[in-house]
């Protein structure tokens, strides 16, 4: 019994700093900290405990972590949003990942793109960026651009309020080769008008 101690321990500061090492990073395509495309959703509530919300219907879904406050109540402000799909993996049916997005400064892609980064700071780096999609805010009378590198598995969200330049807002991970639009509308955006 006392091996199996060590060796669980031994193992744990094996994963511990692998772990620590992408917790703030992206990498298009692959994940955003420690949240995989292709993971199951058992996998990420293992990970991160219980979702804060989301919304479910014909095999796919959201689920979204919310930030906390220093008195440990919700700041919805700041989100992790996971949309998965039911598919088959290891030879029975689970709900797997294939969208991840957030929308707080805190991950940083390799080349430090971030959200925040502006329109130019991204296209310099990915000149193959393309719009999918615009939508109209009107109650807080802005643009939401979307735009994705479909090849490299990113997109990025870029909002512009009256006379301003375009500023990322929040950013979305997904399966290199496929578009961000081959699933289903973000959470939040049901009140917009798409242009």
């Amino acid at each position: 019994m006392k091996h199996l101690y060590i060796l669980g321990a031994a193992l744990l500061l094996m994963i511990a700093p692998a772990m620590a090492q992408t917790a703030w990073k992206i990498e298009p395509g692959k994940y955003i900290g420690n949240t995989k495309i292709g993971a199951t959703t058992e996998e990420m509530a293992t990970l991160l405990g219980p979702a804060d919300g989301g919304d479910a219907a014909m095999g796919k879904a959201w689920g979204i972590w919310y930030s906390h406050k220093k008195d440990n109540s919700i700041d919805s402000s700041r989100y992790l949003a996971v949309y998965s799909v039911r598919e088959e993996t290891n030879g029975k049916e689970a709900m797997v990942v294939k969208q991840i997005r957030v929308n707080t400064p805190s991950f940083k892609t390799a080349r430090g793109l971030k959200v925040g980064s502006s329109y130019i700071e991204v296209k310099k780096l990915h000149p193959a960026i393309k719009v999918v999609a615009q939508y109209q805010d009107k109650t807080k009378g802005r643009k939401i651009t979307l735009y994705d590198v479909k090849k490299e598995g990113i997109a990025f969200e870029m909002t512009t309020a009256k006379g301003s330049r375009q500023v990322c807002t929040a950013i979305t991970i997904h399966p290199e080769g496929e578009s961000i639009n081959t699933y289903i509308l973000f959470p939040g955006y049901e009140g917009f008008e798409k242009l």
